[in-house]
C-alpha cells in the first residue's frame, strides 16, 4: 500500500474504474462519499488487526483515488463477505459489494487459490467439480439403490418434465460425500411431491460470484436457468448452500435475469412440509446437543437484499428434529461467519482464516454443543477445518442428515 496518497482532483478520482463501477452499476452503489470514517464496520470486522488493511481503510483508500491498492491488496480475497461491516454501517455504505467489484478488476490469472479454476470448470462442464454427466449418474444411482435398502419405496425420475421440483446439488456431495445424496432423496421421498434430478446444470453454487467473475456469474445463471425452464418445472430447490442461494437471487437482479419459476431454499420447504404435517419425525434420534450456525448469506446479507431467508425455519425444524437444541450468541443477523465464507476457503489464506475463526470457536465452545448444525456445505467444511485444526470435540453436521436421521417411514 503507498505510505503517502498523491493528491487527485475529485474529477479524476471519480473517473477511476473501480469507484466509476460502483457509482454506475445501480446494483452495487457503494456510497462511499456518505462514509463519516467512524469506523463501526472495522469494530466488527473479525479480521481487523490480522493485516494492514481493514473495512475503513479500503473505503478511504478508493475515496482518494488509491483504489488499486486496494484491487491489489490480500485483504479483498482473505476477507469472506460476510457484510457484518456493511449491516452495521449507520450510512448504508456497501463494503462487501465494494470487496467483490474490486475482485472483479484483477486480472484473472491473478486470482489466489481456486476460486476462479473452479469458475471455469463451472462454466465449462456445468459443475464445479469437473464430474462428467455419465459419472453424476452413476454416483445418483448407486446412492439411490443403497437409500432403497432403508426405503424400499424410494426412486425418482432424471430430467422429468412438468414436476414440481428441480433439485440442485452442491458438486462436493457426489464427489466428497456421497452418502448425504440419501439424506436429500429420503426427504423428498417422504414428502411426496413431485420432483426431479437434472442430469446437467445442477450445480448449487456459483464461485464466480467469488473471484469476481462477472461474466462466468451470469453465463452459469442463465444456463441453469434455461435447463429449469426446458423442463417447464414450477421451483427450483435451492440446496443448503448459502453462497449458491444469495448468488442465484442476486445476480437475477443483478444481471436482469426474470425467470418463470420460484427459486425456495430446501430449509424453507422442510419447515414447510413439517408444518402440513407430511413430514413424520421422532426427534429422540437425535439426543446430542444441537447448536445452529447461521450462514451469513441465507441470513444477515438475504436480509439486507430483501431475499427470503431461513433464520426462523432452521430453528423451526430443529426443534422439531432434536432433542436437545441451543442458541449460539450472538446469533441469527448477527452471528459471526464461518470463517470460509466469500471464497476464503480456497483462496490459500489458512492463516488469516484462522485467525477469523477464533471468534467462531469461541461462539461454539460456550454453547457446550456436540454438533453444530450447518445448513450449507461451505460452512459445514469452513467448521470442520476449525474443529480438526484446534482439535475441538464438537463436528458439524448438515440440517439435511438430522431430519433425515429422525424421518419415520410408514
Amino acid at each position: 500500500m503507498a505510505n503517502e496518497c498523491a493528491g487527485r482532483a475529485l474529477s479524476e478520482i471519480d473517473s477511476l474504474p473501480l469507484r466509476r463501477a460502483l457509482v454506475d452499476e445501480a446494483a452495487w452503489l457503494a456510497d462511499l462519499d456518505y462514509c463519516m470514517t467512524c469506523g463501526k464496520c472495522t469494530s466488527v470486522c473479525p479480521l481487523h488487526g490480522y493485516s494492514s488493511m481493514d473495512p475503513r481503510k479500503i473505503v478511504r483508500l478508493v475515496m482518494l483515488g488509491e483504489e488499486q491498492d486496494v484491487i491489489d491488496s490480500d485483504f479483498i480475497y482473505q476477507c469472506t463477505t460476510c457484510e457484518r461491516c456493511s449491516y452495521v454501517c449507520p450510512m448504508g455504505v456497501k463494503i462487501g459489494n465494494m470487496i467483490t467489484r474490486a475482485r472483479s478488476m484483477r486480472p484473472r490469472d491473478q486470482v489466489p487459490g481456486g476460486s476462479q479454476k473452479t469458475a471455469d470448470l463451472h462454466r465449462s462442464v456445468g459443475n464445479n467439480m469437473n464430474l462428467k454427466t455419465e459419472d453424476w449418474l452413476e454416483t445418483v444411482d448407486w446412492m439411490k439403490e443403497e437409500a432403497q435398502e432403508d426405503v424400499p419405496s424410494l426412486d425418482f425420475p432424471i430430467d422429468e418434465p412438468g414436476s414440481d421440483y428441480f433439485v440442485t446439488i452442491n458438486s462436493k456431495l457426489p464427489q466428497y460425500y456421497p452418502l448425504d445424496l440419501q439424506c436429500i432423496f429420503k426427504i423428498f421421498h417422504a414428502s411426496g411431491v413431485k420432483w426431479t434430478m437434472p442430469s446437467t446444470w445442477w450445480e448449487g453454487t456459483n464461485y464466480a460470484m467469488f473471484s469476481g467473475d462477472l461474466d462466468t456469474w451470469e453465463f452459469t445463471l442463465r444456463k441453469q436457468v434455461e435447463r429449469v425452464e426446458e423442463l417447464g418445472i414450477k421451483y427450483m430447490a435451492y440446496t443448503e448452500c448459502g453462497h449458491g442461494y444469495f448468488a442465484t437471487l442476486a445476480g437475477y437482479k443483478k444481471f436482469g435475469i426474470k425467470p418463470k419459476f420460484q427459486v425456495i431454499h430446501k430449509v424453507n420447504l422442510y419447515a414447510k412440509w413439517l408444518r402440513e404435517g407430511k413430514l413424520k419425525v421422532d426427534p429422540s434420534r437425535n439426543p446430542q446437543r444441537v447448536t445452529l450456525h447461521d450462514p451469513c448469506n441465507v441470513s444477515r446479507k438475504a436480509v439486507m437484499n430483501g431475499f427470503p431467508d431461513i433464520m426462523d425455519d432452521s430453528r423451526y425444524v430443529l426443534s422439531k428434529v432434536c432433542e436437545n437444541f441451543v442458541e449460539m450468541w450472538p446469533n441469527r443477523e448477527h452471528n459471526y461467519c464461518c470463517s470460509g465464507g466469500g471464497g476464503a476457503l480456497i483462496s490459500g489464506f489458512a492463516k488469516a482464516r484462522n485467525y477469523y475463526g477464533q471468534v467462531k470457536i469461541d461462539q461454539i465452545d460456550r454453547t457446550g454443543a456436540d454438533l453444530v448444525c450447518a445448513p450449507c456445505v461451505n460452512c459445514h467444511d469452513a467448521i470442520e477445518g476449525l474443529a480438526t485444526e484446534f482439535e475441538k470435540p464438537w463436528k458439524p453436521i448438515h440440517l439435511w442428515a438430522l431430519l433425515a436421521n429422525a424421518l419415520v417411514f410408514d
